[in-house]
């Protein structure tokens, strides 16, 4: 396989339907022409077009498309986009392609040349770790024979094997050269070695999982006994132990960032480097976040300033501050419906440890840069032999050269035939679940980040038992929903003036998470995976879906407002809001805080299934 050409190509479908999604040519009709013998694309169907942008004096760009689900036209996978100058064809890489599409933007971008060259820097780092990262094989056999824990890893390198479906940009991480890709990103499987600091414990703030500074060290919970007395020893010889505390850092942060952000505290004595880095941790699907280097539910989240998703991947208090506000709010919730008693699970997130100088206010950018969060799964979940956890991403990622899906696996263990009827039996029972899960919580006010990252599918012994949830900073809650159940505004801190998205003025608004996450991201990349992998329609399973959806909402313990507001929203209106991704990005041109956010509309995807395009 040619990954160089493959990774070119899974970014270009990406990027020209995103753009397309976006309406980033402008929201008149595309100049679509029909088919035709001497058309330089071959074997299209009676349905598809083919679009022409004019974009003088570069030529005219020539583009396959045919109707979508989620969108009214998208790219024809596997073809190439083209650009047409004095009757010469030339077919375009992603790279040239938007060079060419921002160089005919310039009168609506006007003094944005930052954000046309971040963005296409951006692009050519995504290209080419795309391409490293199809070039590399998990270990994907036997997955039910693993472990649990060794199962959970294997599939967050599976799941980081894509990233953020849907975003041309998603598997590029600034600041990374190939070398550190490959040893920090997840589905190359290396281990790493952290470097620890030591930090004045009178600098610190912590969660309120953490109730006893010195019984309760990051160390206890991520090193083993022998390893742990070999990090004290240095602290106790460098007569440290009793006055600091031990943090653990990304080894791209310890070697990057801290002197930059933070050498006046090194140069005071404030913090200190430690000479300790023994124990092998592994990263999981968001980078960052990294297993323990022994058999423990407990796992670890870091700072790491990296550039990703057109934000900056610090860690500051403020937002683990939220996150436990958060968390209690969910665990308020789960007595408000015994169905999410029994099947939604949380991580613990209330153990954290962040470098705080009492002249520092919550909102600073260097505190951020050294932290670190305990993040502890369910032990009874990682314990029971019949019981495995499944990021959802896992579910929506292709493995490259591979027909292979958790499917397979699930199909066997359920001694159910390997057929279409057995994949939509599971999708349907997957969909039932997850769906009725967050219709549950949404009844009551909130919603979790559930695009396929951080949900994660519990299953048990051949059936979708649950979700376990992580990463509950960004719970996002409709306050007149959560009074009316009995439970209270958590006040999350928020810097004044700038934008959140965790508050929602209309019901409606929160229900923008469940079609965009939850469905326009992390449902629709499973169902184009399952169609992929065992040639289905999709239409069927976008149908079944629409179903389960419908089943849900009657059945579950709605007033009859919210559940005409919700099939209305769902199944009547005629456009869906989408989260944009790009046109933020360009706009912002770059800058510091979380990932570039917008609003837009795209076509109702239950409409486009009796569509007449």
């Amino acid at each position: 396989m040619n990954f160089t050409t493959m990774a070119a190509d899974r970014v270009m479908q990406d990027l020209v339907d995103c753009l397309l999604a976006e309406h980033f040519f402008g929201t008149e009709p595309l100049n679509l022409l029909a088919s035709a013998a001497d058309q330089p694309f071959t074997g299209l169907s009676a349905e598809q077009r083919i679009w022409e942008w004019h974009n003088e004096p570069q030529g005219s760009i020539l583009v396959a498309l045919r109707p979508g689900i989620t969108q009214q036209w998208e790219k024809v996978p596997g073809t190439p986009v083209l650009v047409r100058q004095d009757q010469q064809l030339t077919e375009l890489s992603p790279e040239v392609f938007m060079t060419q599409v921002l160089a005919g933007m310039t009168d609506r971008y006007q003094d944005n040349e930052k954000g046309f060259a971040l963005f296409l820097d951006v692009l050519r780092t995504s290209v080419r770790q795309t391409e490293l990262s199809l070039a590399h094989r998990v270990n994907s056999e036997r997955l039910l024979e693993k472990s649990n824990a060794d199962f959970f890893l294997t599939m967050e390198q599976w799941a980081s094997l894509r990233d953020r479906p849907y975003h041309p940009l998603a598997k590029a991480k600034q600041g990374l050269n190939d070398a550190e890709y490959q040893h920090y990103q997840a589905e190359f499987a290396r281990p790493v070695a952290l470097n620890w600091v030591a930090i004045d414990r009178t600098l610190l703030q912590c969660g309120d999982g953490v109730t006893d500074l010195a019984q309760q060290r990051p160390a206890d919970y991520l090193l083993p006994f022998a390893l742990h007395a070999g990090l004290q020893h240095e602290m106790q010889q460098r007569g440290i132990y009793e006055s600091h505390i031990a943090l653990p850092v990304h080894p791209w942060q310890f070697d990057h960032v801290l002197q930059a952000q933070l050498g006046d505290a090194f140069a005071k004595g404030e913090c200190q480097r430690l000479d300790f880095t023994d124990g092998d941790f592994y990263a999981t699907s968001s980078l960052r976040s990294m297993t323990p280097c022994f058999n423990s539910a407990d796992y670890l989240k870091l700072p790491m300033a990296i550039y990703s998703l057109g934000a900056s991947r610090y860690l500051p208090a403020v937002k683990m501050i939220n996150g436990g506000l958060s968390e209690k709010l969910l665990r308020q919730g789960l007595d408000k419906d015994e169905t999410l008693q029994q099947k939604l699970h949380l991580c613990d997130e209330t153990k954290w440890w962040a470098f705080m100088p009492p002249d520092a206010t919550l909102f600073d950018e260097a505190p951020r840069h050294l932290a670190a969060m305990v993040r502890g799964y369910p032990p009874a979940l990682l314990e029971d032999k019949d019981t495995r956890l499944v990021p959802m991403a896992a579910l929506g990622t292709p493995l490259p050269g591979s027909n292979q899906h958790f499917f397979d696996d699930w199909m066997a263990y359920r001694q159910l035939p390997a057929n279409a009827a057995s994949v939509m039996t599971l999708f349907r029972e997957l969909a039932h679940s997850f769906f009725d899960i967050n219709l549950r919580m949404f009844r009551i006010g909130m919603l979790g980040e559930i695009h396929g990252q951080n949900a994660v599918l519990v299953w048990k012994a051949g059936h979708a038992e649950g979700l376990l949830l992580r990463d509950h900073d960004s719970l996002r809650i409709f306050v007149p929903w959560l009074e009316r159940n009995g439970l209270a505004d958590p006040a999350y801190r928020l810097k004044k003036g700038h934008a959140n998205t965790l508050y929602h003025e209309r019901a409606e608004d929160l229900l923008f998470w469940l079609q965009t996450l939850g469905i326009q991201v992390n449902f629709r990349s499973i169902i184009e995976t399952l169609a992929l992998v065992y040639a289905l329609p999709e239409r069927g399973l976008w149908t079944a879906m629409g179903e389960v959806l419908n089943e849900l909402i009657d059945t579950i313990d709605f007033d009859t407002e919210a559940r005409a507001m919700i099939k209305q929203q769902l199944f009547e209106a005629p456009h869906w809001p989408q989260k944009l991704l790009l046109t933020p990005m360009i706009e912002r041109a770059g800058g510091p805080g979380s990932m570039p956010f917008g609003k837009g509309q795209v076509v109702n995807p239950f409409h486009r299934l009796h569509r007449e395009d």
